[in-house]
């Protein structure tokens, strides 16, 4: 068994591209299923199952990937975070050969002189470029903060490193193997999966086939950066099952004179992974606040996904419905979906999602909701236990139910057409929704105004045609 390490830099992207670079080379070698990479908290072993007396095939893979793919600036040039003389420097020249015994022992030594390479190999230096770790630059400037004079130019300063060439190729083969590289409006993001664990080879190649489906790919909404995890991965939604077991490193580059660095960030990403996977509605739900350019919901569809923050998830529906409807329709929110965010992240049980009577109730307030009477849901979500806010908002919605129940009656008789017939609660069922606010106020509250604000199931449907075919007669 051959085991590699990586340099243990101190940068995680430099450090899992590296790694991802050295498993390149030994599946081009010795094939995928012999080929896992094991995070060992700071550096990564990369473990090739076959026998020490074969390890001279790697050093000849390697100068093989170089040649083929390395000798020429196209690479580096079109990897976010480097440009113009720097991609020249990193190509691979007619002669050059390389090898990985740097590779083959553990370095020990955490300290770093400012003028050695921080990877600690003794090998031909070339500059730290972005491309390779975005910690070497500072962020886009801020109101003429930290801006430096060179040759008569204003420009941002960088906090300038040095690595190894050896290093430095396999960042790139790491980088166009394993990585995610997309544009959000007018900038450049790289989405770096960072192990967890021991990943396999099958495991590496089946994000070498994701990242391929999405390489320069266009998102044209201007999306806050804190929202770029959940887009990203809901337009793959093969991510789910592939990046089970990874967070994200995700970098967000600009280009004004030269690149720069205007987002970074490590996160986890099950939560997120968990919201695409259980039901396509979930899916559905994100895209139509993409095209509808609904931010604000869809800032608190993430602060609820990422940190199970109650708090967005009441405000949540609400916005949603706001800023996805038309003059002529008013958009809710897939059942589907409502119920995932009651049961996963509000964690309320099956029988008060389930319960008929408060659902008998949300069909009341979802009339009041198609005709953007947003009231009685907004007093319902503001009640407090200790107060009568929430059995003085039931009453109210009941008596106007009541009013425009008559009305309607009259509407019919004179032969008008009634698109809308409001459902009116059982006395019963109302002191079915009292007895369970009584046992658990927060959950039935949340769940009566999410029911609200969703489509009616079809199993609703069914019972609302029949409501209609009755008041018909």
């Amino acid at each position: 068994m051959i085991i590699l390490y990586t340099p243990a830099t101190g940068f995680p992207d430099l450090e899992v591209k590296i790694a991802y670079g050295l498993a390149r080379v030994g599946i081009e070698a010795f094939g995928i299923d012999k080929v896992a990479i094991q995070d060992e908290g700071g550096f990564y072993e990369i473990i090739i199952d076959c026998d020490v007396s074969k390890e001279d095939r790697l050093d000849k893979t390697f100068d093989m990937l170089c040649r083929r793919l390395l000798s020429s600036s196209y690479i580096p040039f079109n990897t976010p975070g480097i440009a113009g003389r720097s991609a020249e420097s990193i190509t691979v020249s007619e002669g050059e050969t390389f090898t990985v015994n740097n590779y083959k022992l553990i370095i020990f030594n955490a300290s770093n002189i400012q003028t050695e390479n921080v990877c600690k190999h003794k090998d031909e230096s070339i500059g730290n470029i972005i491309g390779f770790t975005v910690a070497t630059s500072y962020h886009h400037k801020r109101d003429g903060i930290d801006i430096s004079i060179q040759q008569d130019i204003p420009r941002r300063p960088t906090n300038p490193k040095k690595i190894c060439k050896v290093c430095a190729l396999l960042s790139l083969l790491g980088t166009w193997y394993a990585s995610f590289i997309f544009n959000i409006a007018d900038r450049e993001v790289i989405a770096i999966p960072i192990p967890k664990g021991k990943v396999t080879g099958s495991k590496l190649q089946e994000i070498f086939s994701l990242q391929h489906q999405i390489r320069k790919d266009w998102i044209n909404q201007k999306i806050s950066q804190v929202l770029i995890p959940l887009v990203f991965l809901s337009k793959i939604p093969s991510s789910a099952d592939i990046l089970d077991g990874f967070d994200l490193f995700i970098a967000v580059l600009s280009r004004q004179q030269g690149y720069h660095v205007d987002g970074l960030f490590l996160i986890p990403i099950e939560n997120y992974l968990d919201f695409i996977r259980k039901s396509p509605y979930n899916i559905a739900t994100i895209d139509v606040m993409l095209r509808r350019e609904a931010y604000g919901s869809l800032q608190e569809l993430n602060n609820t996904i990422y940190n199970r923050n109650k708090a967005s998830l009441l405000r949540f529906p609400r916005l949603y419905v706001q800023e996805t409807s038309s003059n002529n329709f008013t958009n809710l929110l897939y059942p589907e979906t409502a119920k995932y965010l009651l049961k996963e992240v509000a964690m309320i049980s099956p029988e008060i999602i389930e319960n008929p009577a408060l659902g008998s109730l949300a069909r009341t307030l979802r009339y009041f909701i198609r005709e953007r009477k947003y009231g009685y849901a907004d007093d319902i979500r503001n009640a407090r236990k200790e107060s009568r806010d929430f059995e003085e908002t039931i009453a109210k919605i009941l008596r106007e139910g009541e009013l425009r129940r008559v009305q309607q009656e009259q509407d019919k008789k004179q032969g008008k057409k009634i698109d809308n017939w409001i459902h009116l609660p059982k006395e019963d069922e109302i002191k079915e929704i009292f007895k369970l606010a009584n046992e658990d106020f927060e959950a039935t509250k949340l769940a009566l105004v999410m029911l609200a604000f969703s489509f009616p199931s079809r199993a609703e449907e069914n019972d609302k045609s029949t409501d209609e075919i009755q008041n018909a007669k």
